[in-house]
């Protein structure tokens, strides 16, 4: 349905109290007005601004909705931004205001045809291209055209990296502006490209979760969306098979529409982001709402642990012992308290300033690798390697950068002693020497499950309604030791990490007759760590836990 600008021509020119005392004409005459101005850019019908001096963009007139968020997110004012640098450049504006970057306009389009204001910021043409054909007949049957669809695909090389700079400047994404030759060298495209996100994660076989109607929710980006609610089209929607899965992209976690609101303060999340980052429930944390899966073991399923990352911060993951009955407090009272607010974020997303290693300029992170202590290349900026987790090869700014840490050392310190503990609390409980992640009878293995005894008890029986104390230690093995299921090396949370660890080796004495003592040092780190987590009254009665979504 086409809307109708009026305009309202008054009749005469005196005041309206002189117009009324010599009864002159007082009526109002309204002229019907295209919703859309002429484009600047004719040739490549980038329509624009419908009004530049109060940001009301053409397609807004229409799309309501979409312009009141839009207008309160950083692209509405971009254009101002070049100027704050000193090296600005004409470049610089081809990724601030309407052109060609970030749609499928194969030419220079828009402003860097025609330097009119009313191509001014980063409006919805940026991404979805022309707009003209689209206003000039809205309800015409849906062509390649119009309506003009988004992607939100974004651009890998077939290595499983970042394509090169021509390449993503020119395809019809995110990447095109928010890579590090597109302005002060801002890598958010060649980390994410580099990340775990960027890919569809392969199952062992080569087969893809998104194959799976039961994982696509979090590992294919189009079922993401589909699951969160997102109902915008765009253009990779309906493209279906296995060479048309995406990893997550930019458009998972940000909302190129505008942003969803704090639920505290009822304002815009920052970075237009869809979800919160602060909220401690897994069910509306961004991060959590995918990495808080099986955290605890399933009494009908012999499946271990899986992404159990948002409950292990929060305190509530693993397979809890008989009388475990941590108080909350003390459980929530490493990474995940008020001096970490953005949770996941606040370790994983941190923006550090370096230099890049090819062009010697200055280049700044985004955090996007989602690494909390990543490995520093030469111009001291994070790249994805292997590397000892010393002070000169790692960043450790997100340790101390609330004050949990008081220095790099500090901290490196203390990732050294959890990881150190972990590896002897899960080796004494099953050292699985072989790598094949099951049970085997000593000397194949090693701890205390590779009693011979013992081994049958720690394979799940489907439908038996229980999980042994054998059983509820493998799985606390699985998510903590190593390469385990968190990942973490029991940073998430090392209070709960070597608690729930310390309870098992307890539990498993206590149920299985005839093991031996715990090494010394085991025994040691079990008293360190189960003194500090009884010595606070309990909050919460025998066996009940925090109603997290599983």
């Amino acid at each position: 349905m086409r809307t109708l600008h009026r305009v309202a021509v008054q009749c005469g020119l005196l005041c309206l109290g002189l117009l009324m005392l010599l009864g002159g004409c007082t009526d109002t005459v309204f002229r019907d007005r295209e919703p859309f101005n002429p484009p600047p850019d004719a040739a490549n019908k980038f329509l624009g601004y419908f009004t530049a001096s109060d940001h009301q963009t053409t397609c807004g007139n229409c799309h309501v909705t979409h312009q009141a968020a839009w207008i309160k997110t950083a692209h509405a004012s971009a254009y101002d931004v070049p100027a704050t640098s000193s090296n600005v450049g004409p470049q610089c504006y081809s990724c601030h205001t309407v052109s060609d970057r970030g749609n499928d306009v194969a030419a220079p389009a828009g402003w860097d045809v025609v330097q009119d204001t009313v191509y001014h910021d980063v409006q919805c043409e940026n991404c979805h291209g022309p707009g003209l054909d689209h206003v000039m007949a809205p309800d015409a049957p849906p062509s390649a055209s119009n309506p003009p669809l988004a992607h939100i695909a974004v651009p890998i090389s077939a290595a499983l990296g970042p394509v090169d700079s021509a390449t993503i400047a020119n395809s019809a994404s995110c990447g095109s502006c928010h890579n590090q030759n597109s302005g002060p060298g801002v890598r958010a495209y060649e980390e994410w490209a580099a990340s775990g996100h960027a890919h569809v994660v392969l199952e062992a076989g080569g087969g893809s979760p998104a194959d799976n109607p039961s994982c696509v929710s979090c590992h294919e980006a189009k079922g993401i969306l589909a699951a969160w609610g997102v109902t915008a089209d765009y253009v990779e929607r309906n493209q279906t098979g296995s060479a048309n899965y995406l990893g997550q992209t930019c458009a998972v976690c940000h909302d190129p529409h505008g942003s969803a609101k704090d639920p505290t303060t009822g304002e815009p999340l920052a970075h237009q982001l869809r979800f919160p980052i602060s909220t401690p429930d897994v069910n509306q944390q961004l991060c959590m709402k995918c990495h808080q899966r099986r955290s605890i073991p399933d009494e009908a399923s012999s499946r271990g642990p899986h992404s159990p990352q948002g409950p292990m911060l929060l305190g509530d993951a693993g397979y809890q012992p008989a009388g475990f009955q941590p108080d909350l407090q003390a459980v929530a009272s490493t990474h995940g308290t008020d001096r970490n607010p953005e949770l996941c974020a606040g370790c994983h997303v941190n923006r550090l300033e370096g230099t890049d290693v090819t062009t010697g300029k200055p280049a700044v992170s985004a955090g996007h690798l989602f690494l909390a202590i990543p490995c520093l290349d030469a111009g001291g900026l994070p790249v994805k390697s292997d590397c000892p987790h010393d002070v000169p090869s790692r960043s450790w700014a997100a340790c101390t950068a609330s004050g949990c840490h008081a220095d790099a050392t500090t901290a490196a310190s203390a990732f050294t002693l959890i990881t150190t503990d972990l590896v002897r609390l899960t080796k004494q409980i099953w050292d699985d020497k072989n790598g094949n992640d099951a049970v085997d009878a000593a000397p194949t293995d090693g701890g205390y499950l590779s009693d011979k005894v013992l081994v049958p008890d720690t394979n799940y029986v489907t439908n038996d309604g229980k999980i042994t104390p054998a059983e509820g230690a493998v799985f606390n093995v699985r998510m903590l030791r190593a390469g385990g299921a968190d990942g973490s090396h029991g940073v998430h949370n090392p209070f709960l990490a070597r608690a729930l660890l310390g309870a098992d080796i307890d539990e498993l004495q206590a149920a299985y007759p005839g093991l031996p003592p715990a090494a010394p040092v085991v025994q040691g780190i079990m008293q360190r760590s189960l003194s500090t987590m009884y010595k606070r009254p309990l909050s919460r009665p025998l066996g009940a836990r925090s109603t997290l979504s599983r």
